[in-house]
């Protein structure tokens, strides 16, 4: 990750961490501090969760951290979910049925701030019980892989 980035997610109070002690033996004890950026989940999955897409690799000027919000954050990473439900690559993070948007079935990008810093998307009528499918779950027992590149470029009719 871009040190720009992670200093930006620093800024905006958005990194996650973890501490840990080997208190086994006292007189080597380490204290060990892992820090993680948000991270984004297209399912529910082990294989589901993705490093934060940079939005310098998606065409956004090298500067554009400088003029973002927190709000136009989640913009991106919307416009990067809805390129992920058009490829068929994101499932609700409740139900794990794949997205579309065709089946009359809306779906939702979903910032979870308490404990994760996870962008994730859930059916509408799933929403009540993602806290439930969050519980036990630890932001740095995930594996991240890589974010897929999806198209984010506005089509004429959204510009207008």
């Amino acid at each position: 990750m871009r040190q720009e980035l992670l200093a930006w997610f620093a800024q905006e109070g958005l990194l996650l961490q973890n501490i840990t002690t080997g208190s086994e033996d006292p007189e080597h004890d380490e204290v060990k501090v892992i820090v993680r950026a948000p991270i984004v989940a297209l399912g529910r999955g082990r294989e589901d969760f993705r490093e934060c897409p940079d939005p310098v690799a998606f065409g956004y000027p090298e500067s554009c951290l400088e003029l973002m919000t927190l709000d136009d954050f989640h913009w991106f990473i919307l416009r990067w979910f809805e390129g992920a439900v058009a490829a068929g690559r994101a499932r609700c993070f409740v139900c794990n049925e794949v997205l579309d948007n065709t089946s009359g079935h809306p779906w939702d990008a979903v910032f979870v701030s308490a404990d994760w810093h996870c962008w994730l998307v859930v059916h509408f009528d799933c929403k009540r019980y993602l806290g439930r499918d969050l519980k036990g779950r630890n932001p740095f027992e995930v594996e991240l892989r890589e974010p897929e590149m999806f198209d984010l470029r506005l089509t004429e009719s959204e510009g207008q």
